[in-house]
């Protein structure tokens, strides 16, 4: 499905839209396993060299032997060139479609300069 912004959403038959405020119900319901992750939807651009990722994922850092209490959260990963160039985290689907869209309009604001900087990291 296209968007208005030309960024193409592809979701997971995975996802559920009445779990958008409520990351922990894909673990209580096995969507997601304990300490694992699971993409619900593939956002591209092919024009601008631009992929995202958003996500559900469980964490636990009792799995590694440190202290703290499991958490589930929502997460977006953006890449530009096929390069990771921001990971975050949050509470609802909602923000991070917010986040995503902010994010996509600075990258092509700035697509030249990205692309050459990505081109010129290369090369080091």
């Amino acid at each position: 499905m296209m968007s208005e912004s030309g960024l193409r959403f592809q979701w997971s038959p995975v996802h559920h839209p009445e779990w958008d405020a409520t990351p922990e119900a894909y673990v209580g319901a096995g969507v997601v396993g304990w300490g694992r992750s699971r993409r619900l939807a593939r956002v591209d651009d092919a024009t601008h060299h631009f992929k995202a990722y958003l996500g559900v994922h469980h964490s636990d850092p009792a799995r590694w032997g440190l202290a703290g209490a499991s958490s589930t959260k929502f997460f977006l990963s953006i890449f530009v060139d096929s390069r990771l160039v921001a990971f975050r985290t949050f509470p609802t689907v909602s923000q991070a479609l917010a986040d995503l869209r902010h994010t996509y309009e600075r990258i092509l604001a700035r697509h030249d300069e990205i692309c050459a900087w990505l081109t010129q990291a290369d090369n080091i």
